[in-house]
Parts: C-alpha cells; structure tokens; sequence
C-alpha cells in the first residue's frame, strides 16, 4: 500500500494542470424553441442524477463544487493513456510508428485546442505534450506509458439555416460516450435518423439521454428507426438542446443503417472534441488503458515464477499488465463471473501473446472452495492457460478425482505394457486433422468454470471490484444509481474482499482498488 500511495502522489501533481476544461456554465432548464441556433447546436450536456443521489452529494461535497464535478464528469480527458507491451516492442519504437500514424491521418494537426497552447506549462509532461502529441510518462517505473494529446471542445459549423434544419442521427447515450472518446458511429448505437439519408451526407450527430418518466423510471422515449423531423413539431426537439457532439459523413443510407446489424454507419470527421481512435492500431503492441488502471497493477508488484489472482479481472486490461510486468513467467489466474467476458480475457491475452494466463468463469463472492466440499466434485485446475490449449487426439471428459485417474492409468499401462486406441478414436483423429479443431477445442471457444481455490494459495491477489462507476469519463447520465444501490456495493466489496484475505497466502499482498480511487483520478484531469 505504501508503494500505490507514492505513485499517486506525483501522479495527482501531474496532471492536475494537464486538461482544464473551461468553467461549468450556470445549470439551466432546456431554452425555449426560439432560442439562438448557436446555442442549439452544441455541447453543453447537463448530467443527471438520482434526486436523492445528488442530494447527498450536494451535501458531501457542498454545491458548487458537485456542480464542477458533475460538468467535470461530462467531458472526456483530453489525453489518451496507453500501454506498451515491453515484451513485443520498445516505448521508444510505439512512439515513432504512432507519430508516423498520426501524420499519415492528419490527426497530428488536430492536437492544439482552438485557443492555442499553453504559453506556461506548470510541469514537464504538459510542456512536453505541448511540444509533441505524444509524451512519455514521467512517473519513475512507468515509463512503459504513453500519453496522446486531443483537443477540445471545438466550435462546430453545422450548416443552420432558417427553415432548413441540418440532417440529424440521434445516437445512444453509450454510443456518444464512446464518439467522445474517439470511436466511429457504429450501425447499433444509432437510435434515429431524418428521412432521406443517403449515404455520403453530412449529418449532424446528437445523444439521446435517458429521460425521467413520470412512472419513477427513465427511458430514452424513442424506438430504434424512429424519423426526425427536424423542426419544432419534432417531439423529440427540446430533448437535443446541447447535445450535439459533432458532425459526421454517413456511410450507408438510412435504410441500410437500419437494415443491417454491423458496420460504420457514420464516419465522424468533425468532432467536438478531437481524441486518437486506436481502434486496429498495432494490435498486440498497445493497450488503450485508463492511468488508475496501470498504476493498480503496477502496485500489486508481481515477480516471476509468482502465482497470482484477479479476482475480477474482465476485460483482461490489468490481468495482461501483470502478465507483462512479471515477464510472462509465472501463473496469473483470471477469473470473472460472465462467459463472455472471460472470452474477451482470452483474446486479449492471445493477441498480446500472453501464456502465463489461466481464465476461469467463477463469481468472486465464491472465491474461496469450501473445504467440507468432496474432492470427487471439484474441476481440475490446470496451470495451462485455457486459451493455448494445444489440440487432442481424445475427446474432453470431465476429471472427477485426478489421483484416481492417475492410479488407473499406471494400472492399465502394467496390465496391458501399452495404451489401447479404439479405432473410434483413430477415425475421430483423422477426421481432426483433416477439418482442424471443433468449436470446443478452437482458440477462445471455450470457458472453464472453478468451483474456488484453497486457501492461502495466492501469492498476490488483486482486487477491482464492481463499483458504481461514476468516476468513468464521459458520463451523461448517472439517474439509474441510487443511495441505496450505491450502499449495496460497499457490502458486496467487504465481502468480496473478505474472500481474498483468505485466498492469499500468509505474507503475500492484496491489491485492493475500486470507486474511490477511480474517481479522484478522473477529475485531477479535469481541474
């Protein structure tokens, strides 16, 4: 613990100045119809909360400084961090194929804000981002980390005319979040669109935000396909009052967006705010990763030959960090309590060619195996990584007690001086190397459920459990979380914290890290 708090403390110093964004204007109720189109058409979301979240809140943190938390909140950072995979390549080479990237994109001409730069950089990370779009960071052990200048908020021409409203694509709330943040319009995040969009029009693109109904819940109040209209008879028109997050090129027509179920529907090449998109960029070389993210991994400390445990470890960002940090040399095991998100472990260990790492699909409040529990019911829990599984002549059965397999093995080789191979078995082969592996045995295709782990069978466990969230950035909306779900977490994490108290070995180290540290790292970067 002594090691993370010595990494906060110049991590807050220094990017406490990195990207301020300007002052949270007054909170306001939606303007009448007739107001300015300036004002219309832009970026000046109000977040929304649980009236009794920001009650609380107000009173914790007092008004006017929940009010820049909370405008805080709704802007993106204006940097990207990334993570180099030291075990692929040099920091020294990812900055050079990155600054070739930028230049070839024109990307690197979009890096300054429209008022310039600082002409009194308070550090040497912000004046070296000011000299380059790219900086190395300067915190003593992570110079594996970069950081990538954006730029924003940018003032946006959206081609208003009196009577003639511009082309409009209404997007999900997430959909937004992830455009601020340097993403493409993708085909399942549009929600509406105006009639007669064809592809290659220039569309102006806002966020539908959930709404408060008048039965307590929220909802966005649309139907996917829904038509915009445009004018004030529009119903939905008092809801995109400054919402508006930029300007796009459309890809396919209005038909096709609503038609087919994947696909860039709108290339976004005029944006509030201006972020690199590393989406298919030197795959298995970086990791586009959130700072408290690298520094929880990096406290944990991991050495070679070590066993270790993320508890929670979807999406496999900080699992694949400790992988790289202790050389790929030792055992990591990833758990996570969803299918899916244990596959997505997998594939981000298989492309950063990662071995070290064994994925379980197993619920952390369950961590711990009981021990009154018959070793006849228990998984074997192999130390291969479950991704590289190499293919079988044999098909998959389920364990039930290893040394009994083991003894039958030797029995049966004594008795008969050889394995038997039914012809079964030999057709079954063939047919395998003939059509390659099945669905069960093909990389990533397969989770493997635990039922727990001794006790004290950890060297280093960490822990990232489930929060609210609220620190993420950008955030426009955050009604769903109420003081009591918030006070629900708390009660999951103590006893999730309880199981890996238990799962670590006498001595060892526990890396515990979670909402509060998260949120404090998000708003240094904007203050």
């Amino acid at each position: 613990m002594k090691k993370a708090r010595d990494l906060l403390k110049p991590t807050r110093r220094a990017f406490l100045s990195l990207a301020r964004p300007p002052s949270p204007s007054p909170t306001a109720v939606p303007l009448p119809p007739q107001m300015d189109p300036s004002e219309r058409y832009c970026y000046n979301p109000r977040l929304q909360w649980n009236p009794e979240v920001e009650d609380y809140f107000i009173k914790a943190y007092g008004a006017d400084n929940f009010s820049r938390i909370s405008h805080a909140l709704t802007r993106p950072s204006t940097y990207s961090c990334i993570r180099v995979n030291t075990l692929k390549t040099t920091t020294d080479a990812v900055v050079q194929k990155l600054k070739a990237i930028m230049k070839e994109t024109g990307f690197e001409d979009c890096t300054m804000a429209e008022d310039g730069p600082n002409d009194n950089p308070t550090n040497e990370l912000e004046d070296s981002l000011q000299n380059s779009p790219i900086a190395k960071c300067q915190i003593p052990g992570l110079e594996y980390v970069l950081f990538v200048k954006g730029s924003g908020p940018h003032s946006i021409d959206y081609g208003v005319a009196p009577g003639a409203p511009p082309k409009e694509v209404i997007v999900s709330r997430k959909c937004a979040e992830a455009v601020l943040r340097g993403a493409q319009v993708f085909v399942p995040g549009v929600m509406a669109c105006s009639a007669h969009v064809e592809k290659g029009d220039a569309v102006a693109v806002s966020v539908a935000i959930e709404q408060h109904g008048p039965d307590g819940g929220w909802a966005i109040g649309m139907t996917r396909g829904t038509v915009l209209q445009g004018l004030q008879t529009d119903p939905y028109y008092s809801e995109r009052y400054g919402l508006y997050i930029g300007q796009g090129i459309t890809k396919m027509s209005r038909a096709g967006i609503f038609r087919v179920s994947e696909g860039i529907a709108v290339d976004m090449n005029n944006r509030v705010f201006k972020l690199p998109s590393f989406h298919d960029v030197l795959e298995g070389e970086i990791f586009l990763q959130n700072l408290p993210s690298i520094v929880a991994a990096h406290a944990l400390d991991p050495q070679k030959g070590e066993r270790i445990l993320d508890m929670c470890a979807a999406p496999g960002g900080k699992t694949t960090a400790i992988a790289i940090l202790m050389k790929d040399e030792g055992e990591i095991v990833a758990a996570d309590r969803s299918h899916n998100k244990v596959l997505d472990i997998q594939k981000l260990a298989a492309e950063m060619s990662l071995t070290c790492i064994t994925t379980y699909k197993l619920d952390a409040l369950k961590a711990v195996r009981r021990r009154n529990e018959s070793n006849d019911n228990v998984t074997v829990q192999s130390s291969e990584p479950l991704r590289f599984h190499e293919e079988k002549t044999f098909s998959t059965v389920q364990v039930l007690n290893p040394e009994k397999v083991r003894n039958e093995i030797v029995s049966n080789e004594k008795e008969n001086e050889r394995t038997y191979v039914s012809k079964a078995d030999i057709r079954k082969s063939n047919r395998r190397m003939r059509n390659g592996p099945g669905r069960n045995q093909c990389l990533g295709g397969r989770v493997e459920n635990s039922k727990g782990f001794d006790p004290d069978s950890f060297d280093r466990v960490l822990l990232d459990a489930p929060c609210s969230a609220l620190g993420l950035r950008p955030r426009l909306f955050a009604g769903e979380e109420t003081v009591g779900s918030l006070r629900n977490h708390a009660k999951y994490q103590r006893r999730m914290f309880d199981q890996a108290v238990k799962l670590v070995r006498p001595g060892g180290v526990i890396v515990y890290s979670t909402f509060v540290s998260k949120i404090q790292y998000s708003l240094f970067d904007a203050q």
